[in-house]
């Protein structure tokens, strides 16, 4: 099923009917007064439809039951219009149209109610004739007073994080500080009491800077070459050197598999559903490589925000340009969705609340989703606020996929052939086509089989149904995904704008049976000048597009203050503001603020450029301090919350599994097309797709491209602390557990790369081996002690592969000085 996407004028896989069900308002039932016109018709109904509903429907299709099987209830007139997963159950005048006739027809399409058995024939005909006389139905909506909030917008104005970013003077200089990041950093230096430790050892410091922006270790050769240029350097030549050295390293495709993980991390990136049923995204994996592209071509920030929040409705130059930012898009889509729920209307209102905590959490660091029952308990969001967003985000297409074999809650993707995207598939010869078309037809065939049997009289068992409408669904997916030719079509997980856009109430308690005012839409008053945070009625399309553009500009106090401190974050290890994701009241303050608008600022004064704010904070004599411990200064500031020494910590879960494949040689720095999930196929895992059969998938490449099912994790990246994407992650936890150090022990991959460290080292002079394994793991020789004590070893008739694997479970090797 296909159409055109309007003023685009592209193609895509229409949407199922969300948009017939979205549409309607939430329902409190009450009697209705008719006229006298209508009362022959509620006669009708009172007397012929309403019994049938109640004795026949309402077991399985109403609120009293707690049950809306196929997305459907029957038990109001605003239910039956809005229908379920096949569309409107009833459409006045319209028996073509009308789902439920259809069914209680007990067509040949399978779709037959009640499921007992068809309904006597003047049951039938009553049913047509209610339909055709308009389908009168007192069963009518109340809608709840207005709800007011309390909230006192205009004092909320004045909390530090919602006041114009203004970019600071730095502090006077001293002889410490090199550059104005540093001047701050000594001014809190003076202000606490703390004296700064010595800077970083040139091996340290080229350690740190290749893992910071690579993820990676350097090479031998690399901490040789690098460090013989930084001994002795005064700071004016030693700034040379590192100025060369982060330039190559932000030049570097790895920079950006690295720093677009960290981003995938707050756009809760994974390629499934999780939720209830836990369905495979196969597509997701476009998203992921958009991430990865866009911090290697340092995307300008403010096009980065608004290439995912409305990507599909920027200004275009090409063909190829619009399939990338359709592509940005899937941030929208990404989420964690209750594929399961059996209420669309209920699907539908989680689906934008998830989408309105992701994008407010991630871009703001605002928990704006706390105001959808009731004002927000701590923050200047009035309830209003969130179904003026929610607004926006109704008046939105999701397109995220799935099969309706597999999930209640499915829509179709967007199709982008012909946009200059890869396929990610490989296509179909003759041999293979014929044999999907094969299996499509036999599927069918056993289906309608089935039917006839059903129509005969015989009992056929519903589950065996069911699951005979689930591989007629499959193979028909399987053979849509190509063209007729055999080419693989372009699929994209992406949005679009409906037609027009919907009305939004805002809920009483965020119940959807307890509907109160319409809500225009619109963005947060506490962030917007006074009367302008609502969009005039003549906006056309979602609001998508002016929401993008009101959380990217420049003018907004939050977006580049929260992406500055995402940038120290990543850099240093602790942002200025701790709690990345939330600058609220509940949030931490920022330990030293005038830095942190400084860096806002410079962020937007160096044309929203990321790897320029990286380049600056990794040439601050602040970010090349060592580790060191000083007694002193701990005893001041345990925390090291005013930048004492560098803050030593542990290497990501990522970081730490590919520095295993890098020291050993095994590393596949090539990038895979596609998803490794292609193979496990569609479907829920544990019902379709298995978590053995995910877990099984071995591969050498970079983490970042492992599979990303949610609750089924690699076991590498599981037990360093990966977050599951269940929501906006800024900031990992680091646990220390013993099954970290057992799988270090254990797992047969580290034993490979134990294996594979081994050979190289094999080809040393045995004499030198100890060093040489050390300059591979740890980026520095060995200590006479530790020498000694390898040598030893291996002379005694050690293994080799042992001592390797040895040196994996170390403290240092995961340690980032």
């Amino acid at each position: 099923m296909s159409g055109t996407i309007g003023k685009a004028g592209r193609w895509f896989v229409a949407a199922w009917t969300v948009g017939a069900w979205a549409a309607v308002g939430c329902v409190v039932l009450v009697p209705s007064i008719c006229s006298a016109d209508d009362a022959a018709g509620v006669r009708f109904f009172e007397s012929k439809i309403r019994p049938v509903l109640v004795k026949h429907c309402y077991e399985c299709h109403s609120a009293e039951s707690g049950k809306s099987k196929g997305g459907l209830r029957v038990d109001s007139r605003d239910a039956l219009r809005r229908g379920g997963d096949s569309g409107p159950a009833v459409v006045p005048r319209s028996l073509e149209r009308s789902t439920l006739y259809a069914a209680v027809l007990y067509g040949e399409d399978g779709s037959q109610m009640p499921p007992k058995g068809k309904l006597p024939e003047p049951v039938v005909a009553d049913v047509r004739r209610w339909i055709e006389m308009g389908a009168p139905d007192p069963r009518v909506t109340e809608v709840a007073p207005a709800v007011r909030s309390e909230i006192d917008v205009e004092a909320g104005r004045e909390f530090w994080a919602y006041r114009p970013v203004a970019k600071p003077t730095p502090p006077r200089a001293t002889p410490w500080a090199r550059t104005p990041i540093d001047r701050f950093v000594a001014a809190s230096h003076v202000a606490q009491g703390v004296t700064p430790v010595a800077d970083a050892e040139p091996g340290a410091l080229v350690r740190r800077l290749f893992f910071v922006l690579t993820g990676l270790p350097p090479s031998p050769e690399d901490v040789a070459a690098w460090t013989a240029r930084l001994d002795g350097a005064a700071w004016d030549d030693r700034e040379e050197v590192v100025v060369a050295l982060v330039d190559e390293l932000l030049a570097s495709p790895r920079y950006g598999e690295r720093w677009g993980r960290h981003w995938m991390d707050v756009a809760r990136f994974a390629e499934s559903t999780g939720g209830d049923q836990n369905n495979v995204y196969q597509h997701a994996w476009r998203y992921r490589d958009w991430v990865i592209d866009a911090f290697n071509d340092d995307m300008p920030f403010d096009e980065f925000v608004k290439a995912q929040i409305a990507g599909d409705l920027l200004p275009i130059a090409s063909d190829e340009e619009w399939g990338r930012n359709l592509v940005a898009t899937g941030f929208l889509t990404i989420g964690v969705k209750l594929v399961g729920e059996e209420d669309q209307q209920k699907f539908f209102a989680d689906l934008v609340d998830e989408q309105i905590d992701s994008t407010t959490r991630a871009f703001l660091g605002t928990t704006v989703a706390c105001a959808r029952c009731h004002d927000h308990v701590f923050d200047p969001i009035p309830q209003a606020d969130y179904y003026a967003l929610a607004g926006i985000f109704r008046s939105t297409e999701t397109h995220f996929g799935l099969l309706k074999a597999h999930a209640r809650q499915a829509t179709t993707l967007v199709d982008a052939s012909g946009l200059g995207l890869p396929a990610g598939t490989p296509a179909l010869d003759g041999r293979e086509r014929a044999r999907l078309i094969a299996e499509r037809d036999e599927a069918r065939a056993r289906l309608d089989d089935a039917m006839r049997r059903i129509r005969s009289g015989e009992n056929v068992f519903r589950g065996a149904l069911r699951r005979l409408r689930s591989q007629r669904d499959e193979t028909e997916a399987a053979l849509q995904a190509y063209d007729p030719d055999g080419t693989a079509r372009v699929l994209v997980m992406g949005t679009q704008d409906r037609d027009f856009p919907l009305e939004t109430r805002l809920l009483v308690r965020g119940e959807i049976d307890q509907p109160a005012q319409v809500v225009p839409r619109g963005l947060m008053q506490v962030l917007t000048p006074r009367g302008r945070s609502r969009l005039p009625r003549t906006v056309e399309g979602s609001g998508r597009l002016q929401l993008a553009e009101w959380i990217a500009s420049e003018q907004n106090p939050l977006t580049a203050r929260v992406m500055a401190n995402r940038v120290w974050h990543w850099m240093v290890g602790r942002g200025l503001v701790r709690t990345t994701d939330d600058f609220g009241r509940t949030g931490d303050r920022p330990t030293h603020p005038a830095l942190l608008d400084y860096l806002a600022a410079r962020l937007v004064e160096n044309d929203w450029s990321v790897k320029s704010l990286v380049r600056e904070i990794a040439l601050s004599r602040t970010w090349q301090l060592s580790s060191n411990h000083h007694e002193e200064n701990f005893a001041v500031d345990p925390e090291n919350a005013f930048l004492w020494r560098a803050h030593q910590r542990r290497l990501e879960a990522e970081a730490i599994r590919d520095a295993m494949l890098a020291v050993s040689g095994d590393l596949d720095l090539d990038r895979p097309v596609g998803t490794y999930l292609r193979e496990v196929g569609e479907g829920g895992v544990g019902q379709n797709v298995f978590e053995p059969v995910i877990r099984g998938i071995v591969t050498t490449t970079r983490s970042v491209y492992l599979p990303r099912v949610r609750s089924v994790l690699p076991e590498s990246l599981e037990l360093f602390d990966a977050p599951d994407a269940g929501l906006v992650s800024g900031v990992r936890e680091t646990t220390s557990s013993p099954l970290q150090a057992l799988y270090l022990m254990n797992d047969p991959f580290v034993q490979e790369r134990a294996g594979g460290f081994a050979k190289r080292l094999a080809d040393a002079p045995a004499a030198g081996r100890v060093d040489r394994a050390h300059l591979l793991v740890f980026g520095r020789p060995p200590t006479e002690r530790e020498r000694r004590l390898g040598q030893a070893f291996l002379a005694g008739g050690g293994d080799l592969t042992s001592y390797c694997q040895a040196l994996f479970c170390t403290a240092e090797f995961q340690l980032l000085d």
